[in-house]
């Protein structure tokens, strides 16, 4: 679930620090990180999980309640990824092109089924799914109507949490209650119903259910053992915190609704903090080239989104990122070797994750944070 607005929070709040970025990183005190991370942990947000990584910079910490009225929350937890899957779900559709087994310029009727392409993308009473390609459902230009910023589709799992949500059942609702946003590659609108696809992709290239997939090509590569697909898998490794949609508890919601694809990833913050800077520092891919078609930005995002994830500059420097609806982001900066993985494990707080980040960030920079030191 994908509540409207959290991307452009945590975009507007990093593009004003990256007009004040100094000229290098020096070593941040640990003191200070933990201020942040305390700070951070208010209502309405329950607990907060912090790992920043960098030259000088080496911190994790946590603050807060794994849920209201429990007891502390601690580093090593897991917590809902939400969409920083999608970033996932790019790599190891990366990871089987460089394998052969697919293109991202092959349309996807060469891989699924023709009755489910025919009718997922209708325009003026035209079928354009045909024309859709990999590379389009992962980029988000593809034009497939996005069911997860559909508030009608929010309430209606919000009302029915304990309903299981197949991913057939999240495209078909998809395709009821909207159209396309424009013919492939002529815009860019974020998608999760494309990322769905996108599953059935890997599926049916590899052979293999999703969460296999991601195990075997991406998981257990990396040593990533307290990542897992929710629903799919056995819960692993540390205990889930628990996540909050205003003063809602969904720990116990069905996690269904958002478990294929472009979601439902379980993870820590060790572990995605091992996975984006593998990502970048030559740990997930064999070949370069690989690596620069995933960060390739389209011109429909006017450069903001490459292969499952996004992209901020500003001059010279380059910030990759995804955030994820539980309040989650995973963050890298390759000039500077800095990643920042945090989780404030709530859904409706765009401004404290947003902050987070920006604060981690700068501090890791050297930078001084009012309050913080």
């Amino acid at each position: 679930m994908r509540p409207p607005g959290r991307t452009s929070a945590v975009v507007a709040v990093l593009t004003a620090l990256f007009l004040l970025l100094t000229a290098g990183p020096v070593a941040a005190a640990e003191a200070g990180f933990a201020c942040l991370v305390g700070r951070a942990a208010r209502p309405p947000v329950p607990g907060v999980i912090l790992d920043v990584r960098g030259p000088g910079v080496a911190y994790t910490g946590a603050a807060g309640a794994f849920r209201l009225g429990g007891r502390d929350l601690r580093p090593t937890d897991a917590f809902r990824a939400a969409s920083v899957t999608k970033t996932f779900t790019a790599a190891t559709v990366l990871k089987l092109a460089e394998q052969g087994k697919l293109r991202l310029d092959d349309p996807i009727s060469k891989y699924l089924d023709p009755s489910l392409v025919g009718r997922v993308h209708v325009l003026g009473g035209r079928s354009y799914g045909a024309r859709i390609t990999v590379r389009e459902l992962l980029d988000h230009t593809a034009g497939l109507y996005d069911y997860a910023a559909d508030e009608r589709w929010i309430a209606e799992v919000a009302a029915h949490p304990r309903r299981t949500w197949t991913p057939e059942r999240l495209v078909d609702w998809a395709l009821a209650h909207g159209r396309p946003y424009f013919r492939p590659g002529r815009g860019y609108h974020y998608s999760d119903t494309g990322y769905i696809l996108a599953g059935y992709v890997i599926e049916k290239v590899s052979g293999l259910p999703l969460h296999r997939a991601y195990r075997t090509l991406l998981l257990d590569p990396l040593g990533l053992r307290g990542t897992y697909l929710e629903h799919w898998e056995r819960h692993r490794g540390a205990p889930l915190s628990h996540p909050y949609l205003g003063s809602v508890d969904t720990r116990n919601w069905n996690p269904t609704f958002d478990t294929f694809a472009g979601g439902g990833l379980v993870s820590t913050a060790a572990d995605l903090t091992t996975f984006f800077r593998a990502l970048f520092e030559g740990g997930v891919f064999r070949d370069p080239a690989t690596l620069r078609a995933m960060l390739t930005a389209t011109p429909q995002s006017k450069g903001t989104y490459g292969l499952g994830i996004q992209r901020l500059t500003s001059g010279d420097e380059v910030l990759w990122f995804h955030p994820g609806a539980w309040g989650a982001v995973a963050a890298y900066a390759p000039a500077r070797r800095i990643s920042v993985v945090a989780t404030v494990n709530q859904a409706q707080d765009e401004g404290a994750l947003a902050a987070l980040l920006r604060d981690a960030y700068a501090m890791a920079l050297g930078r001084s944070v009012p309050g913080c030191g």
